[in-house]
């Protein structure tokens, strides 16, 4: 270290002094801080000393701040004033050697340590006080002044550090090199250490100020393990155990070890710690500087555990905690400075700190503050961030954290309101438009980030990067936020957290076109709710079902294998299921459905194949497909149409795609590639051009189209796997002959499943085999909501026990999670339509059972269920209050005109609306006067329908709540507290 600064323990508010060492130049310097702002910081010079001997080592007085030692190389030391430039004393030693550390005590005593010689002592303690004011006596060989210590301990050790205790200045701590750390008394003439801690980390001691109990010590050289101790833990050293042999008087280890505190470089490898200091205004707060320049505080705190106190004889004894050790932890890590290495491209050795040291004054924010060096001699003051905001997410999709603002704003009414504003910040996620088109925004702005970061990058590497991206890899890439290397505002990340929200909001359910519209932001999803709505239309009046099986819902995987799952009971009609009658059944299905004759190439199982290319919603008839590839074309899906007409081999319809519509350039090119290859002219420079055209192109349709015109081989067209996975497995089915297209089938779908891609439910279907897909999809993209919707169109029809409670769980879980989002009429529409899908086709009782009635209205008086139905009363409850009358209406239809405005089993009115104070109830329209009334509230039928708090349970109606609740948020009561608007899910 070639400079230092200290900080003056006496300074105050008005005069803020510290001392700069200049260790190379050998002056001190003593400043006084003008102003400082921020981290500036204004001084000017009180004092310099100039005439310093070559030190190494050198400490500042405490008692009075004129005052230095400095540790020489020669190993003496000596006291120099720094308001006159004097050298008041010096200590000469018996044998020259280093000397390694000085340190002063508030009494006035000076401690020197040495290195290691033979029969000499290398611990010295001189009264500085004493021997200033007294004229000591001069060496006739040398003229040195002769000063004798007061005290010479540590034979033949060498010392590497030295501190004395603030509130015992006759206590103090040196390091032993290699061997421990020692604590020494002063008061006792035996010249022994009262307690002794075996360590290797022996070098710049620190002790806590605001708590002396603790004391901390770094290794040497190379070494950046730093050993926090607590010298109550230690026990005294007597005579017969004053080395390193001391037994059980030795503590065993250090209350807190922390390793490896310099960041880990090739740099840092060399780096060590130059200095260690514990702040004067926060107990257990140890600021460490690294040679590298880096500088951390960690602030630690007492573990207060009853393990850690000693209990109490017999219950009387009060134990007294400041005599008993207790453990530490540390609670926060403040990086105030990173490391500065030789081979960063900003790097400058003048912005390193080499110095600092803790003020006694607290900053702008209450916190402490450090002065800090810097190598080109600039001096800071840098204050301690606080601990972070609180950070909280609510159900909603909004992420709050505390807001450091002490300016109230004027003029608003609610108090609290205004407060909370000024602590807490809520930042919500983008609202407008659909969930579809917020999450198209803000990918929109992620490909812009990422494009202006990656500006330069090569096209053709850019090429050949998307080019490696399969349709699998694209879907995962469209939620990762972080594969873009592009930072996000809060607004826009959080987009990604209301998407189960928003989606059944918009009415995310079992209406598969709905759903379609509101997934338009993901097209994979969107083909799998076109195969599932597919499915369901084949599967209506029985479309699916044969005299033997029902085929509703069942995969390629299943159809082409004959495997329809364990719990075949379920989809067998009559008996048990052979693969002969999945054969019969496969036949019956394709004349039924009327499928094209399967042509393309020679295989056993034709009608096997034309079920599976209907299942992929290909081996379409020729109208069919002629106006299919119109509509694409109309959409400006051009390659598509063209991929599409040529999986069905029609290269005319492919070409026409090509060229037709608002066919670009690229599309042209295109349709000259595939008419060559149609006619067979290709030779070297055909090669060439082609894959030019493969390097400009990512649409994955136009390179499965180049892949088959380059090549002229299918296998190439299905090693593109930028291809979606419905088209690739109808390529197979039209072309791969039987023994590739079982194993192309069922090595798809085994890696479909367990990468859990959506793609892969044309494969698996809605069976039992697409639970672990979805498993692997929940997992990966935790969106639970579509994998419950998806199947619940089968379940629990088609699955055994053991899928059923994997299936339960995630149900009950997406039930939980709207409920969460108090989305409770959303929840109640899931329960009754999910009961309504799962009703088998052969019968009129849902498999899945309804949930059970919820929420019961009861009269106050019989406390009876208000329901008309005889069924659901149950017996009344006893009461002493209010006897309840004999004659009860027990009829589901009144002749009485109040019909529906009492209670049916006592006659008793129902509550009175908590605004309007009128019996609320809606009359029945079946009796008489109830048409009438119920007639002039034709225009809003839920007016007169009862709604509760379920709060505070006041009773209002509909009408009077909603107009009550246009502006404001408390309940109608008086005296009530409820805050009922708040609960509107």
């Amino acid at each position: 270290m070639e400079t230092a600064i200290r900080w003056s323990p006496s300074s105050t508010t008005s005069a803020q002094r510290f001392l700069i060492a200049d260790v190379v130049g050998r002056t001190f310097t003593h400043c006084r801080i003008v102003n400082h702002s921020g981290r500036d910081v204004q001084y000017e010079i009180l004092s310099t000393h100039r005439k310093v001997p070559a030190f190494r080592a050198f400490d500042w007085s405490a008692h009075d701040e004129a005052i230095i030692a400095v540790g020489q190389w020669s190993g003496e030391a000596t006291v120099l004033r720094i308001d006159d430039g004097s050298q008041a004393l010096s200590l000469p030693i018996k044998h020259q050697r280093l000397c390694n550390a000085v340190a002063f005590s508030k009494t006035g005593l000076l401690a020197t340590g040495l290195e290691r010689v033979r029969n000499d002592f290398c611990l010295n303690v001189w009264d500085i006080k004493q021997r200033i004011s007294t004229a000591p006596s001069q060496s006739p060989r040398t003229g040195k002044q002769l000063v004798e210590p007061v005290r010479k301990l540590a034979s033949s050790e060498a010392i590497t550090s030295i501190k004395f205790f603030g509130g015992q200045p006759d206590n103090l701590i040196a390091g032993v090199k290699g061997t421990c750390v020692r604590i020494y008394d002063l008061r006792e003439s035996m010249g022994n250490p009262s307690m002794q801690f075996q360590t290797a980390c022996v070098h710049n001691i620190a002790i806590d100020p605001l708590d002396e109990n603790y004391f901390a010590s770094a290794g040497p050289l190379k070494d950046t393990t730093i050993h926090i101790w607590d010298r109550r833990s230690g026990t005294r050293s007597t005579v017969a155990s004053p080395g390193a042999g001391a037994g059980s008087n030795v503590q065993h280890g250090p209350i807190l070890e922390l390793k490896n505190v310099i960041e880990s470089s090739n740099t840092a490898a060399q780096a060590s710690i130059w200095s260690l200091r514990f702040c004067k205004g926060q107990p257990g707060c140890l600021g460490v500087l690294a040679s590298t320049g880096q500088y951390q505080v960690f602030e630690t705190k007492r573990e207060h555990t009853p393990e850690a106190l000693p209990k109490a004889r017999n219950g009387t004894e009060q134990v007294d905690i400041s005599i008993h050790p207790q453990p530490i932890f540390t609670d926060r890590i403040h990086h105030v400075e990173k490391s500065i290495y030789g081979n960063q491209p900003s790097y400058d050795e003048t912005k390193r700190i080499v110095s600092f040291d803790f003020t006694n004054l607290a900053g702008s924010r209450g916190r402490p503050c450090a002065i800090v060096l810097r190598g080109d001699q600039s001096i800071e003051i840098d204050e301690l961030r606080g601990p972070p905001s609180a950070l909280a997410t609510s159900p909603r999709g909004e992420f709050l954290f505390g807001n450091i603002n002490d300016d109230i704003g004027n003029g608003s009414s609610n108090i609290e309101r205004e407060i909370l504003n000024c602590l807490v910040h809520v930042v919500k996620p983008r609202m407008e438009g659909t969930i579809a088109e917020s999450l198209k925004a803000t990918r929109t702005q992620m490909a812009e980030n990422k494009a202006n970061k990656q500006h330069g990058i090569a096209p053709e590497n850019e090429s050949v990067k998307r080019s490696q991206i399969s349709s699998d890899e694209a879907h995962e890439d469209l939620y990762q936020i972080t594969s873009f290397k592009s930072k996000l505002s809060i607004e826009d990340a959080l987009v990604f957290s209301t998407v189960l929200r928003r989606r059944c909001a918009e009415g995310y359910l079992f209406d598969c076109r709905k759903n379609i519209e509101i997934v338009a932001d993901d097209t994979w999803l969107q083909d799998m709710w076109t195969w599932i709505s597919r499915a369901r239309a084949d599967a209506e009046d029985d479309g699916m079902v044969t005299d033997s099986l029902d085929m509703s819902y069942v995969g390629v995987f299943g159809i082409w294998n004959n495997d329809l799952g364990p719990n075949t009971t379920a989809r067998s009609l009559s008996r048990n299921v052979s693969k002969d009658d999945m054969s019969n059944a496969v036949e019956s299905l394709c004349k039924r459905l009327q499928l094209p004759e399967f042509g393309a190439c020679e295989t056993a199982f034709p009608m096997h194949r034309q079920l599976c290319l209907h299942t992929c919603g290909l081996g379409l008839p020729y109208q069919q497909l002629e106006d299919t590839v119109k509509d694409l074309v109309s959409k400006g899906q051009n390659t598509r149409a063209a991929a599409l007409a040529i999986i069905h081999d029609n290269s005319k319809l492919a070409f026409q795609a090509l060229r037709n519509g608002k066919a670009t350039a690229a599309h042209r090119e295109l349709s000259l590639a595939l008419a060559g290859y149609v006619k067979g002219t290709t030779n070297d420079n055909w090669d060439e051009t082609i894959q030019e055209l493969v390097k400009d192109l990512d649409d994955p349709y136009a390179r499965a189209i180049l892949a088959l015109v380059s090549y002229g081989d299918w296998h190439d067209v299905l090693a593109e796997t930028s291809l979606p996975l419905k088209d690739r497995l109808g390529i197979a089915l039209m072309y791969l002959p039987d023994a590739e297209l079982t194993h192309f089938i069922t090595t798809t779908t085994a890696s479909a499943i367990s990468r859990g891609s959506i793609e892969g439910i044309v494969l698996t279907g809605l069976t039992e085999k697409a639970l672990p897909l979805y498993e692997a999809y929940i997992h990966k993209f935790a969106d639970i909501q579509t994998a419950v919707l998806a199947l619940s169109f089968t379940y629990p029809r088609y699955y055994s026990t053991p899928s059923s409670a994997l299936f339960t769980l995630w149900r009950e879980t997406y039930r939980g999670s709207l409920n969460t989002h108090r989305m409770f009429t959303h929840r109640v529409h899931f329960d009754i339509q999910s009961t309504k899908v799962s009703t088998p086709l052969h019968s009129q009782k849902p498999t899945l059972p309804p949930d059970p009635r919820q929420i019961t209205l009861r009269c106050d008086f019989c406390d009876q269920s208000l329901d008309r139905n005889p069924s659901h009363s149950t017996p009344p409850q006893p009461t002493t209050t209010t006897p309840i009358p004999s004659s009860t209406h027990s009829g589901s239809i009144f002749s009485d005109a109040k019909s529906g405005t009492v209670c049916p089993k006592c006659a008793r009115h129902m509550p009175r609306c908590a605004i309007c104070m009128l019996w609320v109830g809606k009359p029945d329209p079946h009796t008489r006067g109830g048409a009438a009334t119920a007639a002039a509230k034709k225009s809003d039928p839920m007016a007169a329908f009862v709604s509760v708090c379920q709060r505070c349970w006041h009773v209002f109606h509909g009408d009077c709540a909603e107009n009550w609740f246009l502006g404001r948020e408390g309940c109608a009561v008086p005296d009530c507290e409820c805050r009922c608007a708040r609960l509107d899910g």
